[in-house]
């Protein structure tokens, strides 16, 4: 039974709303540019050499950033500075302190502090958008031949254009073309590259899932790709089918220009890749029914929307995490509002008020009283309830707080990825009168050993 069509349906919703935007683009850009001058002319008030060269890396590079799922700025790209061997310090950690050093220098409107981390230094904008530098040494032997090495837990001989150029070289080898007759085939060119952006969706398409990054996602899709020269959702099926495949007989990930470098190397990267594997296992029998007898069209995209989580397909499971960010309720006549701050960690400076936006880990929360017409004395609980693998992993899924009457504030941390929500009660005389409740909502492992 051939599978019910909606390559159609599949394109649009690529084009309108996977595929990065051309305003979220412009701002990557935008952001892109204004750092690069901020460590040029940091370097410059530090006495230090400038770079040399810089590129971009990463997804941006290989074509493959796609939209936030969540509806939020929770874009990154990742570029290479290239300095003069001699123009760097001699050890790698040092050498990434000095980038650092430099945008600190220059850099004031940041969410996080620049951060020197294993392989690369790390910027945070409050709007969502981050930007990892990697730092690289060049140097010219005296055959000609240019040497780069990249600044991580030590320097290691690494070409920074290698993954693009293996991606790139993917997508035009594989991707669907004229056969030897010269027929072109049904499917856009780069199929290859739709894919990837499209299983990139399906990793980020709850807030709560824990799965692997771009780089790792981008090494399985091209391993396991199933191409198509007609349709790109038989394409896709395939793909995903073979994917979780794969992933039964190992999560282990390699990096695809061999030299026995895993991607999974980290716990934390396989558990991802694992759970990648279980939300696979879990979803792709919902797509069953695009091989049955009669499939309409209404249950094609109810099926498809079991993997995107999208209004265009279907939205029901949309629809189900927007309700929990319910509006304050009163109870026999009484009300509270419920506010919340954001600190650069618990208990630390506070950097702004939370409005909904997506928000890394490791910042610090403050839910606090704004205003109710219990009058007192009363008393306040707080009540936490954490959506997410990570959550669920570490047993934190749910518990309670009472908060001092004279100062009613709860302070917390962004510590899961997921949906992190916050019911506030105002409990007289034994009985809770009033509640308030909000979600936060938290991407993962943007700080610290993302990379």
């Amino acid at each position: 039974m051939a599978m019910h069509d909606m390559a159609a349906d599949l394109l649009s919703f690529h084009d309108q709303h996977v595929k990065l935007d051309s305003e979220s683009e412009k701002r990557l850009v935008e952001v892109r540019t204004t750092n690069l001058d901020r460590i040029r002319n940091g370097l410059g008030d530090l006495g230090k050499p400038v770079f040399k060269a810089w590129r971009n890396q990463g997804g941006y590079a290989m074509g493959t950033v796609i939209n936030d799922p969540a509806g939020e700025s929770n874009h990154d790209i990742d570029v290479a500075l290239i300095f003069e061997k001699d123009d760097l310090p001699t050890g790698a950690l040092s050498a990434r302190q000095r980038v650092r050093d430099a945008l600190c220098k220059r850099g004031t409107n940041f969410l996080h502090d620049p951060e020197a981390r294993t392989n690369a230094v790390t910027v945070w904008y409050a709007d969502g958008y981050h930007l990892d530098f990697a730092v690289y040494r060049r140097s010219t032997a005296i055959f000609g031949i240019t040497t780069h090495e990249h600044a991580s837990t030590e320097w290691v001989e690494r070409d920074p254009a290698e993954v693009t150029t293996w991606f790139q070289k993917a997508v035009e080898d594989k991707s669907p073309k004229a056969d030897a007759w010269g027929n072109l085939p049904a499917v856009r060119a780069n199929q290859l590259r739709r894919i990837v952006r499209l299983v990139k969706w399906f990793c980020r398409s709850r807030t709560s899932w824990n799965l692997p990054g771009g780089m790792i996602t981008s090494a399985l899709v091209v391993e396991c790709y199933r191409p198509d020269r007609d349709r790109d959702d038989v394409a896709l099926y395939n793909t995903l089918a073979a994917i979780e495949s794969r992933l039964r007989i190992s999560c282990q990930v390699w990096h695809p220009n061999g030299g026995g470098r895993e991607l999974t190397g980290k716990a934390e990267y396989l558990n991802q890749v694992t759970l990648m594997r279980d939300k696979l296992a879990a979803n792709m029998p919902k797509l069953a029914v695009l091989f049955e007898h009669g499939c309409t069209r209404e249950k094609a995209r109810a099926a498809w929307d079991w993997i995107f989580n999208h209004m265009f397909w279907a939205g029901q499971e949309v629809l189900e995490e927007a309700r929990l960010a319910k509006a304050d309720t009163g109870v026999g006549g009484y009300w509270v509002r419920m506010g919340c701050d954001l600190a650069k960690s618990e208990r630390g400076r506070i950097i702004s008020r939370y409005r909904g936006q997506v928000v890394p880990k490791n910042l610090g929360l403050r839910f606090f009283v704004e205003d109710t017409n219990v009058p007192p004395p009363f008393s306040i609980r707080y009540d936490i309830a954490n959506k997410g693998d990570e959550a669920r992993q570490a047993q934190q899924l749910a518990w309670s707080g009472e908060a001092n009457s004279d100062d009613p504030q709860w302070w917390t941390s962004t510590a899961y990825k997921g949906n992190h929500t916050m019911t506030c009660n105002v409990i007289k005389n034994g009985v809770t009168v009033a509640t308030a409740t909000m979600m936060v909502k938290i991407v993962g492992g943007m700080f610290r050993g993302r990379r």
